[in-house]
This record gives structure tokens, sequence and C-alpha cells, in this order.
């Protein structure tokens, strides 16, 4: 940002540009310093509320530098833009050649130093100031063991490690998988078959707590009893594994033996190879988090000596499909409800939990929802029911504050780990889904451009922001911290949902009815759902996202000059409005809802920094602003269920632009002249738009096309230079096209 930030001072008088730039400088330094300190603090358990506080006016103070920058950066657009449009005026013969050049440059500058410069630099000085007095408190830049634990990835996490030993009372359903998973393990091991595997190893994936290392002992147990193989092993693996130490302990469980004393890992090969020589092996790898190949096979090498060898492994984590020798993973699912409610009024009340169950069977199935149908999360509320045994007491812990308080930490505790293997640059990814109400199926698309608008994507290389972000939920799904609902959509599970609001707790909030109104000042993402509600008392300075569903008021409405650090911006109906006496320079995602106006405000065009325009059911929406060109930065273009009949002819001047998307817009007709000039665009929609009938003539020359969907158009011919775009994916009345049907 600074080189360009340098250039633009070119444009600014010489007597404010040398302060200025080492303003802006200094601040940049300050910043990276600020980040740096945030970032490694976080990686600590802080208990110290001193230190929680002095830790969140730093991350206030790194958002107002975060700001200012920004809000340079704007100017720099904005100038620009006039420069242009000056340089069309003088085109136009609106200025003489004598004026030219310098009358509009002049203009320009004088403009930004006059207004801007002196309040933009003032507020620089107060800031490192703010950062200098901050710093004067050693103690708190530096950390002691005492105030907080280091946290480094899932190892700092005390949990237990697994052992094949179980409660078989305890146990319900899962009867069906551990069937199908002992038919995989017994193939070739009943009869000799010279197609079968020597070396098989068989996934068992799913979300923690979800029964995987259950499923596995009931495996390990009927194998065991039945005396299938020679050797029978069980290791407890986590993410601090160690391929020495699971060397070890695969030869102690071999040979009955406890050896301390080996000659490297050679030697460690050469025991065991001679130990499994013609035997078969059944080996349980329990909880394993991402081996590398190498270690796979590090692994693996010694038990090829075997005559057969099944490994059955249990994992949060998809990658594990990768391994050699891997068969098609065994996705375990929820506990039935029947099965859950057995599992809840047995931990609950013993031998007489099916009597208490006949009782009150409402309320348990109630609890069964709240769970999320989690077998850990019943265990869990069972021990607290096995305290009080009175039938009674399922209503008090259904209506009690239970569900928001520690008691439920074995849960959370469970899923905490994986939070915290998660890589640093998912974590914000993945809290900030749990903004939306609990059990919102949300839009993969509109999500990865909001995780765009506050930063949280940052590619490297020729990726696009896009791509990374479509990885980025791959890897949650893959981490079971998302599930998928259709092919463009997702959610969370309650339990997870929970675990996100209570790490996200002080900076995501959720007003859903009006009980919840309260709003603290440092809330940095905002939803609102319904509820009369008034803000007269929030004070919103460092807001990023602002989601206003639906909202009532009879108090007083949320400024838009109160939100000026809101990155992405939700509104419905006349809030819309605001736009025209408030441009927010830092916005990045706007979307807009039922809004029943013919047009929209032209100062919409201000937002030099939007990424995403989503424009959704406003039906009495006639056209879009004509300046649309002035969003420079503009990525996607979504419009649903709008009456408009054509886009702004300056569209193909969005150079930026990668999707653009029209859905049941029934008055569209006329794509504009000049779209192939879009080089940029990957996705092009035209979905249920049954005016529009042709495609413009140029169109094969959006060579980065790799999606055309026409479904349910009235388009059943196509221009000749459609036969040029050989890589893109058509999609006509909701099937894809065969290439020799494209004429």
């Amino acid at each position: 940002m600074l080189s360009t930030i340098g250039n633009a001072l070119n444009l600014t008088p010489l007597y404010r540009r040398n302060d200025l730039k080492e303003e802006i400088e200094k601040l940049d330094r300050k910043l990276r310093r600020i980040q740096a300190t945030v970032e490694e603090v976080e990686k600590r358990e802080v208990h110290d509320e001193a230190v929680k506080l002095w830790l969140e006016e730093l991350k206030c103070l790194a958002g107002d530098a975060e700001n200012v920058l920004d809000e340079y950066h704007y100017e720099i657009l904005r100038q620009q833009l006039e420069v242009k449009q000056a340089g069309t005026t003088i085109l136009s013969g609106k200025l003489t050649s004598s004026e030219s050049n310098s009358e509009m440059v002049n203009h320009v500058s004088s403009y930004f130093s006059e207004s801007i410069l002196l309040e933009m630099t003032e507020t620089i000085k107060q800031i490192n100031s703010r950062f200098d007095e901050i710093s004067k408190d050693r103690n708190a830049l530096q950390l002691t063991h005492e105030e907080g634990k280091r946290r480094v990835g899932v190892s700092s996490i005390n949990i237990s490690s697994t052992s094949h030993f179980m409660n078989k009372n305890e146990i319900f359903g899962m009867n069906n998988d551990k069937k199908k998973i002992i038919d995989q393990s017994l193939f070739g091991v009943l009869w000799d078959d010279e197609k079968k595997d020597k070396i098989k190893i068989i996934p068992i994936l799913g979300m923690g707590g979800i029964g995987k290392t259950t499923l596995a002992k009931m495996v390990y147990h009927d194998l065991s009893d039945q005396s299938m193989f020679d050797v029978m092993a069980w290791l407890y693996v986590s993410a601090d594994y160690d391929i020495i130490r699971l060397t070890k302990e695969i030869i102690e469980c071999v040979t009955g033996e406890h050896r301390n004393i080996f000659h490297g890992l050679s030697k460690m090969h050469e025991v065991l190879q001679e130990e499994l020589a013609g035997k078969t092996m059944f080996l349980v790898l329990d909880d394993v988090w991402n081996l590398p190949l190498d270690d796979w096979e590090m692994l693996l090498v010694p038990l090829k000596a075997a005559k057969l060898v099944r490994v059955l492994v249990t994992s949060r984590n998809d990658a594990v499909v990768r391994a050699p020798y891997t068969v098609s993973p065994h996705r375990l699912q929820f506990l039935s409800e029947d099965e859950c409610m057995k599992l809840l009024y047995h931990c609950g009340f013993g031998a007489e939990g099916m009597r208490v169950k006949e009782q009150s069977p409402e309320i348990g199935r109630k609890i069964i929802k709240k769970c999320g149908r989690l077998p850990l999360a019943i265990k869990c509320i069972g021990r607290v029911l096995s305290y009080n045994k009175d039938k009674n007491s399922l209503r008090d812990i259904l209506n009690s504050e239970l569900w928001e308080s520690d008691e439920l930490d074995p849960i959370f505790l469970a899923l905490k780990v994986s939070y915290y293997d998660l890589p640093p640059k998912l974590r914000d990814c993945f809290l900030f889904c749990s903004l939306f109400p609990k059990g919102s199926r949300l839009r993969k698309i509109s999500i990865i451009y909001m995780w765009m608008a506050h930063g949280f994507l940052q590619p490297k290389g020729r990726k696009r922001a896009e791509d990374l972000g479509e990885e980025y939920l791959a890897e949650l799904q893959m981490r079971s911290f998302i599930v998928p609902c259709t092919k463009s959509s997702f959610c969370l599970h309650d339990i997870v949902y929970d675990l996100a609001r209570s790490i996200s707790a002080g900076e995501i909030h959720s007003i859903i009815e009006k009980k919840s109104s309260y709003i603290p000042d440092n809330i940095r993402h905002l939803y609102i759902k319904k509820g009369n509600i008034s803000f007269q008392s929030f004070r919103p300075k460092w807001l990023r996202t602002l989601f206003n569903a639906r909202l009532r008021i009879y108090g007083s409405f949320i400024d838009l000059h109160g939100i000026r650090s809101v990155r992405v911006l939700g509104l419905i109906g006349g809030h819309v409005l605001a736009f025209a006496q408030s441009p927010l320079k830092h916005l990045r995602y706007l979307g807009i809802m039922e809004f029943n106006g013919e047009t929209l405000p032209e100062s919409l065009c201000l937002l030099y920094h939007l990424q995403t325009l989503e424009v959704t059911d406003c039906c009495h929406l006639r056209e879009l602003p004509k300046n649309i060109a002035n969003l420079v930065n503009l990525r996607y273009l979504h419009i649903t269920r709008v009456g408009i009949e054509e886009l702004p002819v300056m569209l193909w001047q969005v150079h930026n632009l990668q999707m653009l998307r029209l859905k049941e817009c029934c008055n569209f007709r006329v794509m504009p002249m000049g779209i192939s000039k879009l080089k940029c665009l990957h996705v092009l929609q035209l979905k249920s738009c049954k005016q529009l009938k042709e495609l413009p003539t140029d169109i094969g020359n959006l060579i980065k096309l790799s999606l055309l969907d026409l479904s349910f158009s009235a388009i059943r011919t196509f221009p000749a230079s459609i036969g040029l775009l050989k890589s893109t994916k058509f999609v006509l009345a909701g099937v894809p096209l065969a290439q020799e049907d494209r004429k």
C-alpha cells in the first residue's frame, strides 16, 4: 500500500507531502508491531483481566490504524477517478488545451490537501501517541508464564489418551456401522484370495464427540473375541505424535514385552519384521490428525512383513484418505433420536432410565435436540442428571442456564482440540460463520466474499482470493467444522456453532429477539434479525459487520456516520437510502434486500473499495446506478428477483469483475454491449431470465469464462463466437450443454 500512497503524494503540495509521508510510514511500522504483538498474545491462554483489557485496547488501536491507511487509499482512488473524469472533460472540449493537465491536477491535489490532509495527519499522530502510551507497560507486552500459558496447536490442550477398553453398557446404536467395518476388515482373512489387499487402511471419519473411538472399540472387541487375527494392537496417535513412539508401542503390542532400549528406528523395524513374518495383524490408530505421506510409509514399512494387515483409523480430518492403501472412508453419522434417548436416560438414571423416559419423553427429546444428537454432549448432560435422579431434574436441566455455563466444558474441550489445530488463517473464517442465527444455511460464495471484505483471504502468486476461499471451505468441511447442505451452501452443527460463539464472545453479537437488544460498544460483527430496538446508547466505533435484517425501531437508527469502520453491510427496505447522505469509505460487501424504490442512490458509486454487491427481492427496482464504472474494485455482482430490464452501459469498465449472476429477473432482456471486455470474468449466470433471447455477438472474447449458465432463459441460438469458449462449462435448462450443441 505504501508504494501507492507514495505515488499519490506527488499530487499534494510539497510543504505537506513530506510530513504526511513520514507519519504514514511511521504508522505502518507501528501497525505491524501491533499486529505481531496481538498475534503473539492470542497464542496464550490469558486469564488476567488487566491483560485482557490491554489486549482489547491494542486491537482497537490496530483497527483505528487500519482505518486510517484504508481511508487514505480510498482518497487515492477518488483522486484517480477525478483525474480520469477530468481527462474526459478535456477531451469533450470543456477545458481549453492551455488549462488541460495542470488545471486538472491542481484542482484534485488542492481539494485533497485542504479538506483531508491536515485532519488525517493529526489522526495519525494521535494513534502513534496512544501506541506509545500503551507500550509503556512492558510487563503487559512481555507476558509471563503466570499470565498465560503458550498455546501451540492442540498439544497444549490436556486431553486423555484412549485405550480399547470400554463400558458396553453405555453403547447404543452403531451396530450397522460396526458390521460394515468388520466385513471390510475380514475380507481375505477367512479365505485365501489372490485379489485380497495385503495392507488395507479403513478410515472412520466424523466430527469430535460423534463416537468414532467408541465404534473402533466395538470393532476391536468383536474381532478380538473371535480371535480372527494373530496380533491385535491399539495405538492412540493424537496431533502430537511421534513415529518412534508409535513404532515402539507396536513392538510392545506384538511381543507383549516392554522394551526400553532400542538402537534407532532401523533396529525397531528389524524387530517388527521378525515378529510379524507370516502373521495377520489388526491395528487401530485412534485420533489421527494429518500424518504426512513420508510418516505413513515409515510406519507401514515393517508391517509389510506380515501376511495380512488391517489398519482401522479414526480421524476428524479427511486428509487421512490420502494415505497409501486407504479404502473408501466410513463417515459416521449422528445417532438416531431413539438411540440418543436411550443413552441420555441410561447415563442419567441408570437402571431406572427407561421408566423415567416413559414419563417425560417430550422433555427428553428437547434436551436431545439441544445436544445436537452428539453422543459426547448427551453423556455430559447425563452425568449432570446422575447427581439428581429426580425425574423433575429433566425439566430443570432443559430450562437452566447450564447451556451457557462451564458445565459443558467436556464437550467444548473435545471440540477445542479441533479448533486449535486449525491454521490461524482459518480460525477467523470459521468464527465469522457463527454471526448468523443457529441453523442458518449459508451460501458459500457470499461467505467467501465476506471473508474477502475482512481481509481473511490473502492469496499468493496468481491464485485468486475466490479460489483460496473455496480451499478454506473444503478444509473446514474436511475437518468437520461445517456441514454441506447443497452443492452451494453449508451450515454449522449446533454444538460447533456454540463452540464458535463461546470463543468469539465479545466480538460477535446477534440480536434475534428484543430481550437481547443490549450491544457492547466493542462488538465488531453484529447481526440483527428483528425486534423493536433503540440504539441510542450504542457507540459502534469498531463495528466491521452489520447485518440489519427486518429491523423495526421505535427509537433511533444506527447512524451510518457512526459505523465508518464497517466492511460488510446488509440492509433491508428503506434503510438503503441512507447512502444518499453517508458513503462508507471502507465498505467491501453490500447486500440490499426488499428495497421498494425504482433506483438506487447514485452515492453507491462512491464506494470505491466495494468488492461485492448483492441486490435481492427488489421487484420495483428498474435500474442500477449509471456510474457503476466507479466501482473499480467490484468483483461480484449478484442480482436476484429484481425488476431491471438491462444492466448499466458502463459495466464493461468494471475490469475486476469475476462473477456476474442474474437469477429470476423476469424483466431482464438486454445484455450491454462491450461486456466481452470483462477479461477477468469467470462466471456468467443468466438463470431464469425468461425475457433474455440473445447474447452479445462477441461473447467469445470472454477468455477466462469457466461457467456460462443460461438455465431456463429464452436463449435458443448462440452467436458464432461462442465456439471460442472451448473450456467453458455451459448449462442450459438446468443441465450441462455438450460442445456439439453450442451451435
